[in-house]
């Protein structure tokens, strides 16, 4: 019985990665397809707390922030992705996605597709280790006393 819990915990983890990855991969591939990709500059970064690195002290992390010209507008953003090394330098150019709708909206083209993909392969090893445990419990090759 304990190996067929053990399956379930797999399996309900695997199919939330691959579809938290999944969702990402439509969201990002429609808003390619629909927003529009102009040239940015990193102005600044803004600092962010980040998780536990030992002893109650917490990482300072960088997200950078840009600003881009949409419509004869000028804009500013700070993007949601952030790093313990900044990514970018002060200067350098970035090639934004904005909405052309809501132009406020924008993020760096490209950005995250790793960790899209990354999430997806979890997911996808996940429901492959459930299947393994499932049939390898069916089979009487795996049991749990």
């Amino acid at each position: 019985m304990g190996a067929y819990i053990l399956a379930l915990m797999f399996l309900a983890g695997g199919a939330v990665f691959t579809s938290l990855g999944y969702s990402a991969l439509v969201s990002t591939r429609k808003k390619r397809a629909t927003w529009v990709a102009v040239e940015g500059t990193v102005v600044d970064f803004a600092e962010r707390r980040g998780g536990e690195v030992g002893k109650g002290r917490s990482q300072t992390l960088y997200a950078p922030v840009y600003k881009y010209t949409f419509d004869g507008q000028l804009y500013s953003a700070t993007s949601r992705v952030a790093s313990s090394v900044p990514s970018h330098q002060v200067g350098d150019a970035v090639t934004l996605l904005v909405n052309p709708v809501k132009p406020a909206d924008s993020e760096v083209s490209g950005g995250g597709a790793a960790l899209t993909y990354g999430i997806m392969a979890a997911g996808l090893l996940c429901l492959a280790v459930a299947a393994l445990v499932a049939w390898l419990t069916y089979t009487g090759q795996m049991t749990f006393e």
